[in-house]
This record gives C-alpha cells, sequence and structure tokens, in this order.
C-alpha cells in the first residue's frame, strides 16, 4: 500500500505533514520495484481478482487517495517494468484540491491499463458514517468514477482501512465487489477474488529496508506476526479512542 511519491524536497514539503509518514521517493519506489524483480516475486495485475483466482502468487501494488504524483511518477515506473498497479482515488479531491490527480489524469492512469478503483468521495471513515451518509459516499464515488472513466469499476479501498460488516454491505451494494482496507496479512491466491473480508495490505513507509520490504512481499512468518502485533495495538487504540479523535491525533502528533 503506497500513497504519494516525491522526486524532490520541495515536492515533499508540499505533502501535508500528516501524510508525509507513507511518501517516498521516486527513486526508493523504483528500487522496490526492482527488489521484486530481482528475487523472483511476481507483480499481478489487480485485474486478476475481477475473473476468478490468480493463477499464481504474488503481490499486488496499491496507491490510496489519488495523489497527483501517482500520475506524475508512479505510473512511468510502472510502465518501464511492465508492471500494473491498483490506484484508488478520492473522487472529491479530483481536479479540487492542491496535490492530487485531475480528471485527465486518473484518465490517463486508467488508459494505461492500470487499476482505477474507489477510496470514498470525501475520504470520510466510512464505518462510521450512518447508512444514508456510506451511500452518499460510496455510490456517489462509484457513479462518478465509471461517469469520467467511460468504463466499470470494481475496486475500492475504503479510508484509513475503516470497514465493518455494515460498510462492506453497502460498498458491494454500491458495485465495488473487490475490497481493500489496511489489516496486515497475506491471503492464498486461491482465495482472494472471493475473499467476504477486505484484502489484507502491508503500508509501506519512507526508509524501509529492502530485507524487510522484501520479507513482507514474501509474507515471510516471523516478520507478519511482528507487523501483526504491531497493528493490533494500533487498532485498540483506535477502538477505545474512536476513529476520528485517534485519526485528530495522529495528525497532531505528525503535523
Amino acid at each position: 500500500m503506497y500513497h504519494a511519491l516525491w522526486g524532490s524536497e520541495a515536492e515533499r514539503q508540499a505533502i501535508a505533514p500528516e501524510d508525509r509518514p507513507y511518501a517516498i521517493s521516486i527513486s526508493e519506489f523504483g528500487a522496490q520495484l526492482q527488489a521484486l524483480r530481482e528475487n523472483g516475486i511476481a507483480v499481478l495485475d489487480p485485474k486478476c481478482l475481477e475473473s476468478g483466482a490468480p493463477e499464481r502468487g504474488g503481490v499486488i501494488l496499491t496507491f490510496d487517495d489519488g495523489h497527483a504524483s501517482n500520475a506524475v511518477h508512479a505510473l512511468p515506473a510502472l510502465q518501464a517494468l511492465n508492471m500494473h498497479a491498483a490506484f484508488f482515488v478520492t473522487t472529491g479531491f479530483v481536479g479540487t484540491k492542491a496535490g492530487f490527480c485531475t480528471w485527465p489524469q486518473v484518465r490517463s492512469l486508467a488508459d494505461a491499463g492500470m487499476t482505477v478503483g474507489g477510496h470514498g468521495h470525501s475520504h470520510r471513515f466510512i464505518s462510521g458514517l450512518d447508512y444514508a451518509t456510506q451511500r452518499d459516499e460510496l455510490f456517489g464515488s462509484h457513479s462518478l468514477l465509471e461517469r469520467e472513466l467511460g468504463r466499470p469499476v470494481r475496486q475500492m479501498s475504503f479510508p484509513g482501512g475503516r470497514c465493518d460488516a455494515a460498510s462492506r454491505k453497502t460498498a458491494r451494494e454500491a458495485g465495488f465487489s473487490v475490497l481493500y482496507a489496511s489489516k496486515v496479512g497475506t491471503i492464498a491466491a486461491a482465495e482472494a477474488a472471493q475473499a467476504a473480508a477486505p484484502l489484507p495490505r502491508i503500508a509501506v513507509r519512507p526508509g524501509m529496508a529492502h530485507p524487510t520490504f522484501v520479507a513482507y512481499a514474501r509474507g515471510s512468518m516471523p516478520r507478519m506476526v511482528r507487523a501483526r502485533a504491531a497493528s493490533h495495538l494500533k487498532d485498540m487504540a483506535k477502538r477505545l479512542m474512536g476513529n476520528e479523535r485517534y485519526h485528530q491525533l495522529y495528525t497532531r502528533l505528525k503535523g
């Protein structure tokens, strides 16, 4: 799970402070793509999840939020290695929020064969909303994406990874059949396309050592156990504080 990429210190500083802990340099991203190739780890086309189980195991690269760097930096890096990724776009940010994609940029991702999916309309945490507001967020983002792209949109990730049974049901009602969250873990390739729960992901942060990155990509059990333990502590804090209070505290600490 990636977010923004940056190519200069000025670009890094232009990213919102609360988003910088997830923003990595384009050189670091390129090195990670090469590490996947050199270690024989398959990068799967996310569309394979829409037509049945993948034929083999591997990793799926995903980007959340729809930052402009996804089109400017990530797309050419992926194309250079003939790799595909999924880009989950917050539709309310497109063409309206500085630093995020315009609709022509979003279309350029889809036209290049990348998977473009939903990430809500306003980046609100879906599981904390009432049903009517969930429908506005999910149905609205889905219909807007399909109208602007002129093609079916079947995949989405939940903002902040926050979701529950009710929000997953609403997402599927809206037309999203492949769901992603932020729970740490792996899933068998044979089960991925039919998974009832959202697919797990690993957040890639700046400075992640290459052996660590490769261990995650391989699904190393010791590495996953440590990551799940840290994730469990965060989940406990979110449950105790609530999504909004936790996010406010996170933003203040990172800001």
